[in-house]
């Protein structure tokens, strides 16, 4: 895979996040990216942990001190060369010594497969800066929008909308919790 170098709004386009979310996770120090000349940089070591961190997030809704200690746990991990040979990376958190501990599987193999797709895609992520648009904008804008109409080609406008409904209604699903039974191991 290439090796990305990142702002952040180009990073939260790839990890299909907001700029926010992706900006809280680095406050808080659950993702933790290079910053050079006062930007932060998003490598793709970095990418890895950060969907890996929004995956558990969503998936747990875990506050972000725990999401730090499992972000710093699977960069560990990662440095030794876990995502060459790992299809499912496990996470075993104990609440304090002695207690049952409780696992949570991540399919890394998938979650790395979207991000690499994705950064392919990194070209159509502009990260343009605030304030003033600069001269051209609005034809600009309108060419790609006319490039972008030719490559959908004839939608009615239900169909656009059905489709707008469905991605905004995939955000408010909870996410889907289901309990596994596995049996006693054998006794020899």
């Amino acid at each position: 895979m290439q090796t990305a170098q990142l702002k952040l709004k180009q990073a939260s386009a790839v990890l299909e996040t907001s700029p926010k979310e992706l900006q809280n996770l680095v406050q808080f120090g659950v993702v933790k990216p290079r910053r050079r000349a006062g930007l932060y940089v998003f490598d793709t070591n970095v990418l890895y942990t950060a969907k890996v961190a929004l995956f558990l997030k969503r998936a747990l809704g875990t506050n972000t001190e725990l999401l730090s200690e499992f972000a710093d746990a699977f960069t560990e991990c990662f440095a030794s060369g876990v995502e060459k040979k790992a299809d499912v990376v496990v996470f075993r958190s104990r609440p304090s010594p002695g207690t049952i501990s409780v696992e949570v599987k991540v399919p890394l193999r998938e979650l790395a497969r979207q991000v690499e797709e994705r950064v392919k895609l990194v070209r159509l992520f502009k990260d343009l800066p605030r304030g003033r648009k600069r001269r051209g904008w609005k034809s600009e804008f309108l060419t790609t929008l006319e490039e972008a109409a030719q490559d959908v080609g004839d939608v009615s406008q239900e169909e656009i909308l059905k489709a707008v409904r469905e991605h905004r209604n995939r955000g408010k699903r909870k996410p889907e919790v289901t309990v596994e039974a596995e049996p006693r191991a054998a006794r020899a």
